[in-house]
């Protein structure tokens, strides 16, 4: 080589990062990722941000000095599904890794990915939550015991501490690039659900997604009661319109919370009219409660006696909560415009 000059090596991983005022968490975030034991040469992380208004831009450029793998690049839409299609297009490398801003990563992430890449076959792969709270407070811990029970979340696996199987879906993940080609880009009218979505257009083309049990992420989760509700709403809404932007994307424990809602209104509306609906009502409703109260108890014996007073409260308001946001996405979408649906505030619900 003329001049002694080093040949470059070419990039492997391309790893995008959506972030949206991030201050407490895309620091760390950006340490755990550099700190991979994959060759950094060899990796680009993209950040996208979606105009923040705290620090966490400049956060990101005092990192990007000591580390030139890191580019910041501007999401002027502010959502992630947007953030992810720009992070694509402008990336070099075989892999795409989708890593959240508010989350912290393994040593080993990158490598183990790539490996259970080629060693499973799937096109998707990705690792367990181990969620944390978003504060110190009582409330915060029992929010994220809550998402981490299937009462809260159904059967979603990358929740519930499973691994080593092909699933519906994995937080984040990791695709080959050419997978994009063939199954289209993140739909950029669904502000929430956008990764369901995906995984399900994965799982059309006969592809397949595969939770790995050596892939553990650490995740933040929202630290007050009004931010867990408004995630709930968010959920509820674009879940709706998910199901209609994509019929096969429907799933039980999606369409829970609404069923839960409806047959109370139902119910609710029956009564009036019948003794015999008053008494199916209350033997559905002491049924619902004895569930939440076990299932409160179960967490409490584990976690501390002290959770039980709050654990029935977040249940009964999650799933109220979801289920009037999916009646709210059912009925709103049909008469919205595509460029009206996205909610960027959704973003920082994440």
């Amino acid at each position: 080589m003329e001049g002694g000059a080093v040949a470059q090596k070419p990039i492997i991983a391309s790893i995008i990062i959506p972030m949206m005022n991030e201050e407490r968490f895309i620091g760390r975030c950006l340490e755990t990722i550099l700190s991979n034991d994959f060759p950094i040469e060899q990796c680009e992380i993209l950040v996208l941000d979606g105009r923040s208004k705290d620090r966490s831009r400049k956060i990101v450029e005092e990192k990007a000095v000591k580390f030139p793998s890191i580019r910041l690049l501007d999401n002027p839409l502010g959502s992630v599904p947007t953030a992810m299609n720009i992070g694509i297009r402008a990336a070099k490398g075989e892999y795409i890794l989708r890593v959240d801003a508010h989350s912290e990563y393994p040593p080993n992430y990158i490598r183990t990915c790539l490996e259970e890449l080629t060693r499973t076959g799937a096109d998707n792969v990705g690792g367990r939550w181990i969620t944390k709270a978003g504060a110190e407070s009582l409330v915060a811990r029992a929010i994220a015991l809550t998402t981490q029970h299937p009462l809260g979340v159904g059967n979603a696996a990358y929740r519930l501490g499973r691994g080593d199987c092909f699933v519906d879906t994995v937080p984040f993940g990791s695709y080959r690039r050419e997978l994009f080609e063939r199954i289209g880009p993140y739909r950029e009218d669904l502000v929430r659900n956008q990764d369901y979505e995906l995984n399900c257009r994965i799982r059309k083309a006969g592809g397949k997604i595969y939770l790995s049990s050596k892939i553990n992420i650490v995740y933040f989760n929202v630290p007050t009661f009004s931010r867990f509700m408004r995630q709930a709403f968010n959920n509820g809404i674009y879940v709706a319109h998910m199901w209609f932007l994509n019929p096969a994307s429907f799933c039980w424990r999606h369409g829970a919370p609404l069923l839960f809602v409806v047959g109370l209104l139902a119910g609710l509306g029956l009564s009036v009219f019948s003794t015999s609906f008053q008494t199916i009502l209350v033997l559905v409703l002491a049924l619902y409660f004895l569930t939440t109260l076990l299932a409160s108890m179960q967490i409490a014996v584990r976690r501390g006696i002290k959770f039980l007073p709050v654990l029935p409260g977040l249940f009964l308001s999650y799933h109220l909560v979801y289920g009037a946001g999916t009646i709210v996405g059912l009925a709103r979408y049909p008469f919205a415009k595509k460029a009206k649906v996205a909610n960027v505030s959704a973003l920082r619900e994440i």
